[in-house]
C-alpha cells in the first residue's frame, strides 16, 4: 500500500511536471466573406493574430490552403483519390473544380508597421511557406492579414456546393500546428482529417437574406436569430408515401430552390476556444430549435437541426439525438462548455457526416438509423477532436476510435453477440481479421486503405477499448476518462498522454494494449479448448490464444441446477493477459450445480466467434449468408448446369463459403445429368494458412475435381454411348504480401499437378455390314505439372498484368507469357486493352502424333483444354453452335477452324500474338472494337496463303468480365478461305463465337473480392 502511494503521488508530480512544460500557439482569427452564389465564390479578408508561446524563434509559418486541392489532377487528394477508384473529381470539368487565389500577405509585428511577407511554394498546392519580415520570437506575437477568393467547387469531398447548397469548410488560410515535434504542414485529403490550433474566431458573412446558415459559434444578429426562432416554429410540410414507403412531397415547390434574394445581410459569428470555423447554407432547409441541459452544470445548450424538406421522415427525431449525444458525452467525458450546437443535412461526400465545433454536417439520408448514428457519432466529435485537438492525421484512432466507442455506447449498442451481428463495422472488422488483413490501429489515416480506415479506426478500435473498459472496470476507465478531458481540453494530447493516464488510473498493467494490441497487424482470436476437473473436484477452463496477441479474456461459465434445470447460472471472470495455452479456475457457487456451457464474452473483440463456446454448433443453411456468430454454418442451394453431352443438369450446391472466411473451405456440387443419365459433378476443399510477418501473406492449399461428360457419339447404333473425364488437381498458392499498404499489387506463385482421366471411344468395324459401331474403350490416365506466376497492379488508371508459365506432361513442354494493359481514355470506363502472348512449345514424344493436342494454339477452343480448365458447353465439337464457344489465351484469335485438320495458328515451335480491343468513346452500348495479329514458327509454310501473318476484327458485344460475343467482321486471307471452303450458309452467324471467362476464377477467394478486397 505505501508503495502503491509512493507511485501515485510520484505520477502526478511527474504528470504535473509534464503539463508545467507543455505549450501551444494560440491562433485567432478575424474573418470577413462574401457569397456570390451565382459565380460560387467567395471573396474575403482575414486576420490572423500569431502568439508564438513555443520555446523557439520562428522565422517562417506554414500555411494550408485547403480549396487548392480541388485545382488541379495533381493534388495530393487527387493521388488519393484516385488510388481509391474515386474519379468524379478527376474527369471534372474545369469550371466545377475549386481554388483560393488573390492572396496578399502582410504581417504587422507587434506595434510596427505592416510589411509584405514573402511566399514559398512547396510540392503540394494547398501549402505555402510564409516567410516573416521578422523572425518570431518566443513570447512575441504578429498579426498577419491577406485577401482571398475562393472559387467553391461542386461536392467532390467536404467543402462544395449542390447548386445553391452551400458546405463552408477547410476554405480560409489557415497556419499549421506548431507543437514540441515541430511543423505539420499537412495537404488536403478525403481520408485523413486534421490537426489545427485553437483560438477564438469572430467571423462575418454577407450573403443573399433568404439563405439560412448554421456555422461554428454563437449568432451575435439579434434579427437572425429571431427569424430562426419563427423557422422553427413552422410546421413540417405535408408528405405522402409510395406503396416502397418512400417520401413525396404534397408541395412539391419545395423541392425547389428559391430564388436568392436580391437583399444581402451580414451574419456575424463569435466562439472561443476552439480550432476551426465551418459554416453552412441553404435556402429550403427546414429548422428546429430546442435547448438541452448539460448534465452536472447549470447550463442550458441551444440546439438547432436543419434538413431537407423530402427528408423529414428521417430526421423528424434529429433533435433528440443531439440532446442524446450532448448528455451522454458531458456525462461520459466531460461537461459541454459551448452555448450552441448544430447538425444539418448537406451534399457530403466525404463519409456519413464530417464535424466542426458546435456543428456538424450529415450526409443527405433518408434512412432513420443512419441519421441517428451520424448525428450522434459527429456531434459527439466535439468532445474527440473539438475539445481534445489531437492529431487526426497521423493518430486518428485519437479522435474517430475513442468517438466511435462512445457512439456504441450512446447510439447503437455495446458490444454483445446480438448486436455484433448487426454492426457494418464489426463484420468489416471480422471480415479483415479472418483473412489477416487488418492493420495496426496507430497507423496515420494517409497509408491506411480504405477498407481498413472504416475496419481498423471507426471498428477494430471502438471494439478495443470496450475490451480495456472491462478489464480496467466501467467506474476506473470513466474516471480516466474524465481525468484526460479535464487535462487536455482545448490542447493537443499525445497518444503518450493518453496511455499515462489511463495506466494512472488503473492498478493493472495496461502494456499488453498499447504495447500489443494497439500495434499488431493479428487478429484477436481466442479457443475455448476444455472445461475440467481439477483432482480436488474445482472445474478449470483453459483458453487458447490462437495468434499470440497478448490480452486478458472474460469467460461465462453457465451451470443450471439439478432440482430446477431451467434456472441458468452463470460464473464470471476476468483473466490477466496472456499468450499460448493457460487454464484458469472457475467458481462454482454450489456443488449441486451441472456444467451447461462456457462462452468467451462478446466485449473480447475476438474476430472468429465460432470457437468462443466449448462445444461448436453447425447448422445447414439455406442458400447462402454472413457467418457473424458462434454456430459454423453450412449452405445448400439448389444448382443447375448444362452441357452439350449431359444435357440438363440438376443437384445441390454444399458449401461453406461465407464472410468472414473460413481458412478450410469446401464447396461440392452433385449433379445428375439427365442427357446422358448419370452423375456428374465439381468442387473444391482449400485450408489457408496466414503468416503476419515475412514475405508471404498466405499460402493456400486447395484440391479441386469434377468430372462430366466430354463427348458423345451414336454413330451406326441406337443410343448415344458417353465419354467423360475425371479431373483432380492438388494446388499449392503462395501468396506474397504487399509492399505496402495502400499498394494495388497482388502476387502470387501457383504449384499445380493435374491427374485427368480421359474416356476412349474405340470403333470396330462389324464384317457383316462392314460399318464401323463404336464402344467405350479403356481409359487413359494423364499427368500433368503447371507452374505459373502471375503479377496483377489495379492501379485505377492503366492498370497492368502478366503471367509466366510453365507446363509439363509425358510427351511435351510449354514455356509463356502474357501481358495485358488498359490503356484509360479520358472518358470514364473508357480504355484500349491490350493483350500480347508469347508461347514456346517442345516436343518430348516420340512422335508427332502423341504430342498434337498439346500444341500451341492460335484459336483456343476446347479442343485444346487438355488440362480441363476452361468450362465448355460443347467442349469437342468441330461444328454447330457449341463449337462456336472460345476462350482468351494463348494467340486469342475469334475465329476458329476446327474442320481444318490442322487449325490456323496451331504450333509445335513457338507463337507471338497481339490481341486488342477499345471502348467505343461517346456511346454508352456495351460494344468494344477488336483486332488481333500473330505469327508462328513456319507461318508461311503451314499458312495455305504463304502468310507469315495471321489477323481478324471486329466488334465485340461485351457483357461483362465473363462472358463476351465476338463478330468478326475483317479478316486475313487464310480465315476468310476457311470460311468460303467450310461455311456454305450462314457464313456470317457461323463465324460468330462468344467466350466464357469463369475458369480462372479462385472460388475460395470469391467471397472478400466482392468487397473489393
Amino acid at each position: 500500500m505505501k508503495y502503491t502511494l509512493t507511485g501515485l503521488l510520484l505520477s502526478i508530480s511527474l504528470c504535473l511536471q509534464a503539463q508545467n512544460n507543455y505549450w501551444q500557439q494560440k491562433v485567432d482569427n478575424d474573418i470577413s466573406v462574401t457569397l456570390d452564389d451565382k459565380q460560387h465564390l467567395l471573396r474575403g479578408h482575414i486576420s490572423v493574430d500569431y502568439y508564438n508561446h513555443s520555446p523557439d524563434t520562428l522565422k517562417f509559418i506554414y500555411f494550408h490552403l485547403f480549396p487548392n486541392a480541388y485545382k488541379t489532377d495533381r493534388t495530393a487528394f487527387e493521388k488519393q483519390a484516385v488510388e481509391d477508384g474515386n474519379t468524379l473529381h478527376y474527369f471534372s470539368d474545369e469550371k466545377d473544380r475549386g481554388y483560393i487565389d488573390s492572396l496578399h500577405f502582410s504581417v504587422t509585428q507587434d506595434a510596427g508597421d505592416m510589411q509584405q511577407a514573402g511566399v514559398v511554394a512547396t510540392k503540394d498546392d494547398d501549402i505555402v511557406r510564409l516567410i516573416l519580415p521578422a523572425p518570431l520570437a518566443p513570447g512575441a506575437h504578429i498579426k498577419i492579414e491577406t485577401p482571398f477568393k475562393v472559387k467553391i467547387p461542386l461536392t467532390f469531398s467536404r467543402m462544395g456546393h449542390a447548386k445553391q447548397s452551400y458546405q463552408i469548410s477547410q476554405w480560409f488560410p489557415k497556419p499549421a500546428v506548431y507543437d514540441k515535434k515541430g511543423w505539420h504542414p499537412i495537404p488536403y485529403l478525403d481520408q485523413g482529417e486534421f490537426y489545427s490550433e485553437f483560438g477564438d474566431y469572430h467571423v462575418e458573412i454577407t450573403l443573399p437574406e433568404n439563405y439560412i446558415v448554421m456555422g461554428t459559434g454563437n449568432i451575435m444578429n439579434d434579427a437572425e436569430n429571431a427569424w430562426l426562432d419563427s423557422l422553427s416554429r413552422l410546421p413540417l410540410p405535408k408528405v405522402s408515401y409510395n406503396l416502397k414507403g418512400t417520401e413525396r412531397l404534397t408541395d412539391t415547390t419545395l423541392n425547389k430552390i428559391p430564388a436568392s434574394s436580391s437583399n444581402l445581410k451580414t451574419i456575424v459569428f463569435e466562439e472561443q476556444n476552439v480550432h476551426d470555423f465551418a459554416w453552412f447554407a441553404d435556402k429550403h432547409w427546414i429548422v428546429r430549435k430546442d435547448t438541452v441541459a448539460v448534465p452536472g452544470t447549470d447550463k442550458t445548450v441551444t440546439a438547432y437541426t436543419c434538413f431537407f424538406p423530402n427528408h423529414q421522415k428521417a430526421w423528424t427525431k434529429s433533435m433528440g439525438h443531439v440532446k442524446t449525444a450532448i448528455s451522454g458525452y458531458s456525462t461520459a467525458v466531460g461537461p459541454y462548455p459551448y452555448k450552441t450546437v448544430k447538425a444539418v443535412e448537406g451534399a457530403l461526400s466525404a463519409g456519413g457526416g464530417m464535424e466542426y465545433p458546435t456543428v456538424t454536417v450529415i450526409a443527405a439520408s433518408n434512412n432513420e438509423d443512419e441519421v441517428k448514428v451520424a448525428i450522434v457519432h459527429e456531434v459527439g466529435h466535439n468532445w474527440f477532436y473539438g475539445m481534445l485537438g489531437s492529431n487526426e492525421r497521423d493518430y486518428p484512432w485519437m479522435d474517430e476510435g475513442i468517438n466511435s466507442f462512445y457512439e456504441h455506447k450512446f447510439a447503437t449498442a455495446p458490444p454483445s453477440l446480438k448486436s455484433l451481428k448487426k454492426d457494418d463495422n464489426y463484420f468489416i472488422y471480422a471480415m479483415l481479421g479472418a483473412t489477416h488483413d487488418l492493420i495496426p490501429a496507430d497507423t496515420s489515416a494517409a497509408v491506411m486503405p480504405v477498407i481498413n480506415y472504416g475496419a481498423d479506426i471507426y471498428g477494430k478500435l471502438s471494439y478495443l477499448l470496450a475490451w480495456l473498459e472491462g478489464y480496467m472496470g466501467k467506474e476506473k476507465f470513466k474516471e480516466a476518462m474524465t481525468d484526460y478531458f479535464n487535462q487536455w481540453q482545448y490542447k493537443h494530447p499525445q497518444p503518450e498522454d493518453f496511455r499515462k493516464i489511463m495506466q494512472q488510473h488503473s492498478d493493472k498493467n495496461l502494456d499488453w494494449f498499447f504495447d500489443e494490441v494497439m500495434t499488431t497487424t493479428k487478429p484477436v482470436d481466442f479457443k475455448i479448448v476444455s472445461v475440467n476437473n481439477n483432482d480436488n473436484g474445482k472445474p478449470s477452463i483453459t483458453i487458447k490464444n490462437l495468434t499470440n496477441v497478448s490480452g486478458p479474456v472474460k469467460y461465462n461459465v453457465y451451470f443450471y441446477d439439478k432440482k430446477a434445470p431451467d434456472d441458468i447460472i452463470t460464473s464470471t471472470a476476468w483473466t490477466e493477459p496472456f499468450t499460448g495455452t493457460k487454464t484458469f479456475p472457475v467458481y462454482k457457487e454450489s456443488p449441486a450445480y451441472e456444467f451447461k456451457q462456457v462462452q468467451i464474452d462478446a466485449v473480447v473483440p475476438d474476430a472468429n466467434l465460432p470457437n468462443n463456446n466449448l462445444h461448436t454448433k453447425f447448422k445447414l443453411k439455406l442458400f447462402a449468408g454472413l457467418n457473424l456468430d458462434t454456430v459454423r454454418k453450412v449452405w445448400l442451394s439448389p444448382m443447375v448446369g448444362f452441357n452439350y453431352y449431359d444435357g440438363f443438369m440438376a443437384g445441390t450446391l454444399i458449401h461453406n463459403l461465407t464472410i468472414p472466411q473460413n481458412k478450410f473451405q469446401f464447396a461440392v456440387v452433385p449433379l445428375y445429368a439427365f442427357g446422358s443419365k448419370t452423375f456428374a459433378g465439381t468442387g473444391f476443399m482449400s485450408y489457408t494458412k496466414y503468416y503476419d510477418d515475412g514475405l508471404f501473406h498466405d499460402i493456400q492449399f486447395q484440391i479441386s475435381a469434377k468430372t462430366f461428360s466430354s463427348d458423345k457419339t451414336n454413330v451406326n447404333i441406337e443410343n448415344y454411348i458417353y465419354n467423360r473425364f475425371i479431373k483432380v488437381a492438388p494446388e499449392l498458392i503462395f501468396n506474397f504480401r504487399k509492399p505496402y499498404w495502400r499498394s494495388p499489387v497482388e502476387r502470387n506463385l501457383s504449384l499445380k499437378a493435374y491427374w485427368i482421366r480421359e474416356d476412349q471411344f474405340d470403333f470396330t468395324q462389324n464384317p457383316t455390314d462392314s460399318l464401323y459401331y463404336p464402344s467405350k474403350g479403356a481409359a487413359v490416365d494423364n499427368f500433368y505439372g503447371r507452374v505459373q506466376y502471375n503479377y496483377n497492379n489495379h492501379r485505377t488508371f492503366n492498370p497492368y498484368s502478366y503471367k509466366l508459365e510453365g507446363q509439363i506432361g509425358k510427351q511435351f513442354a510449354k514455356l509463356s507469357v502474357e501481358a495485358n494493359l488498359r490503356v484509360d481514355y479520358f472518358q470514364k470506363n473508357k480504355a484500349l486493352y491490350i493483350r500480347a502472348y508469347a508461347g514456346k512449345f517442345f516436343n518430348l514424344a516420340d512422335n508427332d502424333f502423341d504430342s498434337y493436342r498439346y500444341r500451341i494454339a492460335g484459336t483456343y477452343s476446347g479442343q485444346n483444354d487438355y488440362l480441363y480448365d476452361e468450362t465448355y458447353f460443347g467442349r469437342n465439337q468441330q461444328s454447330g453452335f457449341w463449337s462456336q464457344q472460345i476462350s482468351m489465351k494463348e494467340g486469342g484469335f475469334k475465329v476458329a477452324t476446327l474442320q481444318y485438320a490442322s487449325q490456323l495458328g496451331l504450333t509445335d515451335n513457338w507463337l507471338l500474338a497481339v490481341n486488342l480491343k477499345s471502348d467505343i468513346p461517346y456511346i454508352k452500348l456495351p460494344v468494344r472494337l477488336f483486332a488481333d495479329f500473330g505469327t508462328f514458327a513456319d507461318a508461311k509454310q503451314q499458312n495455305p496463303s504463304g502468310a507469315s501473318v495471321l489477323f481478324d476484327a471486329g466488334l465485340e458485344l461485351y457483357i461483362s468480365d465473363y462472358l463476351s460475343v465476338y463478330f468478326p467482321l475483317l479478316l486475313s486471307t487464310d480465315f476468310k478461305d476457311y470460311t468460303k471452303s467450310v461455311y456454305t450458309d450462314k457464313k456470317f452467324l457461323r463465324t460468330i463465337t462468344f467466350s466464357l471467362n469463369i475458369g480462372n476464377i479462385n472460388w475460395s477467394k470469391m467471397p472478400p473480392k466482392i468487397f473489393g478486397m
